[in-house]
């Protein structure tokens, strides 16, 4: 009896299981931009050009989405060579020790993913709000496809990027407070 209900249950499971999607995300169509606040007063806008990962996503129940990114520290750009060398140099992010910024979900809600995110060789788990629109068909490459979007603030002392010099009148000249704002569109395997 436990072998027939067994064999009853196993393409159930199955199926289950198949509803879950993987997807890659697409460099050329995605971007991780962070913003900062700069002497107190502008706020200085960057990203990241090298970003890989990939996305399980089952659009009848989201709890199971999960995410793995990894962000090359190397590829940041803000249109200033000199802004850009400084978030690359050991004073912020340090490329040379610490090539990669990574996040890997541990668990997840309709729009919440939990997880560690590892910047500077610091790891911390976070909360990370996300939305997702699709699945639908990607016209060039003629398979499915989702676009992922989140956005959060992190302390960046917290991720000892240490930095923390200030004007003479006392306003720092980078904030600690940095915005993250994940634009994906990934492509399903």
């Amino acid at each position: 009896m436990k072998i027939r209900l067994l064999l009853f249950l196993s393409p159930l499971l199955l199926a289950v299981e198949a509803i879950s999607q993987k997807y890659i995300i697409d460099p050329g169509h995605s971007s991780v931009q962070i913003r900062v606040e700069r002497f107190g007063v502008v706020d200085v806008v960057g990203r990241f050009k090298d970003v890989s990962g990939n996305i399980s996503y089952n659009a009848d129940d989201p709890s199971k989405t999960t995410a793995e990114a990894v962000i090359k520290v190397a590829s940041y750009d803000a249109n200033n060579a000199g802004g850009e060398d400084a978030v690359k140099s050991k004073a912020f992010l340090d490329a040379e020790t610490y090539p990669e910024i990574s996040f890997k979900s541990k668990g997840a809600t309709s729009d919440i993913l939990s997880g560690d995110l590892t910047i500077h060789g610091v790891t911390k788990e976070v909360q990370l709000p996300y939305t997702i629109k699709g699945p639908l068909l990607d016209l060039p490459t003629r398979k499915q496809s989702i676009a992922a979007n989140a956005s959060i603030t992190i302390n960046r002392q917290d991720y000892d990027v240490a930095f923390d010099r200030a004007l003479p009148n006392g306003i720092k000249i980078v904030g600690n407070d940095v915005e993250i704002t994940l634009t994906i569109l990934a492509i399903a395997e």
